[in-house]
């Protein structure tokens, strides 16, 4: 019974797509890395890098809110029908910045990323809508796609470190379709349109903090990678190394994003369930990082010989990891909780450190000084994120 309480069906279900995505993610960028020379390596890396966060930033929190805000079988249709529109017509305004980086082709791309790949608004709409078990059978699908497609552009394509970004854009076409077809299935009604329009302009400042904390979020230990971008002599090499090792140690937040993904609707109806939640992910986290140890020094000592000297990198990614992977519950709860400033602050204050502490720390000790900040950084966040929740959540109970 106990071993219940820590694996069940939906756990497995939807854990297994997240796993699937990962896995596809995992088994392409290794091959990768293996293949590609390290430079062209680790230009697919900051392509790939670029391209997440262009999707969180356009994206306007409308996935957090989503998930976390959305009742009705009402509210989830008009909340994606609003956000999808919203979130293309700020990618126009965003063109001409685009121009000027010279990052015009990379606008469809960025498009994929907000609305129809791994967490952008379709996907936490399925997942609000339909349940883990559909939302599942959609994320395997679009990584299957995804990933197969970027596989190609690596064995194939003259230029294989845009593989993202051809294959993101290809997937655009099917993906405007599925989304008309999702409204024309539903029906638009002129009232509720109008209805719904009113609630989402009031909910347009909340989604704009949303974007500011999962923009910070996913930006702890990505900024490493600008940063090594900035300061690096020889950056893409570096960019190589130190991805390598994030990928791998990224395998750890596969437990907190299924168990907390698949139980949100629970959260929602009984907000002292979280702390059962946070005692799940903890052991299950504590028991997965000694294998991932060990699977990482086979696995570069036997198939990546050319990445075994990231060992300590790794180490201390992982680390990060660790808090990172136990954060996860407490922001989810405290947006679900719509403590939309507290979040936003955490993150903010905790990335303007990472950002100071990595410059600092990569100029005294290069790739490993600059994962310790990330470190530094995630376990503060941790503290301040644990605070609240816990203040929160017994407020709530008294």
């Amino acid at each position: 019974m106990r071993l219940r309480r820590y694996i069940n069906r939906r756990y497995l279900i939807y854990g297994l797509s997240i796993v699937l995505s990962r896995g596809f993610e995992l088994a392409v960028m290794f091959f990768a890395a293996k293949y590609l020379a390290k430079a062209l390596y680790g230009q697919l890396e900051y392509y790939k890098k670029v391209l997440e966060l262009g999707g969180v930033f356009l994206s306007f929190g409308f996935p957090a809110l989503i998930m976390t805000y959305t009742r009705s079988k009402s509210s989830k249709v008009y909340m994606l029908l609003y956000a999808s529109l919203f979130v293309g017509l700020l990618s126009l305004a965003l063109l001409p910045i685009l121009y000027v980086l010279r990052w015009q082709t990379l606008w469809p791309a960025f498009l994929f990323y907000a609305l129809f790949f791994t967490g952008g608004i379709f996907q936490l709409y399925v997942l609000v809508k339909a349940g883990s078990d559909r939302a599942a059978m959609y994320k395997a699908g679009v990584s299957a796609l995804f990933y197969t497609g970027v596989l190609l552009y690596v064995l194939f394509a003259p230029h294989p470190q845009y593989a993202f970004v051809y294959t993101a854009r290809l997937l655009m076409i099917p993906g405007l379709a599925l989304l008309f077809y999702e409204w024309s299935r539903y029906g638009i009604r002129f009232h509720e349109f109008i209805r719904y329009a009113r609630l989402f302009f009031r909910l347009t400042f909340a989604a704009f903090t949303l974007l500011l904390s999962n923009f910070t979020n996913l930006m702890f230990l990505y900024t490493d990678i600008f940063i090594i971008k900035l300061l690096s002599r020889n950056p893409m090499p570096e960019i190589a190394d130190y991805s390598f090792a994030l990928n791998a140690a990224n395998v750890l937040m596969l437990i907190p994003l299924s168990l907390v993904q698949t139980d949100i609707e629970k959260i929602k109806r009984r907000l002292p369930y979280a702390r059962q939640l946070h005692g799940k992910i903890r052991v299950l986290v504590g028991a997965a990082i000694p294998v991932l140890i060990l699977l990482y020094i086979l696995l570069t000592r036997k198939f990546f010989p050319r990445y075994a000297h990231t060992l300590v990198i790794f180490l201390i990614i992982l680390a990060a990891k660790y808090f990172q992977a136990q954060g996860v519950l407490f922001g989810t709860t405290i947006l679900v909780l719509k403590k939309f400033r507290i979040n936003i602050l955490i993150n903010l204050l905790m990335i303007v450190f990472n950002i100071v502490a990595g410059y600092v720390l990569y100029m005294e000790a290069g790739l490993p000084g600059v994962a310790l900040a990330g470190a530094l950084s995630l376990f503060l966040r941790f503290i301040l994120l644990r605070y609240f929740f816990n203040r929160l959540v017994r407020y709530s109970e008294g």
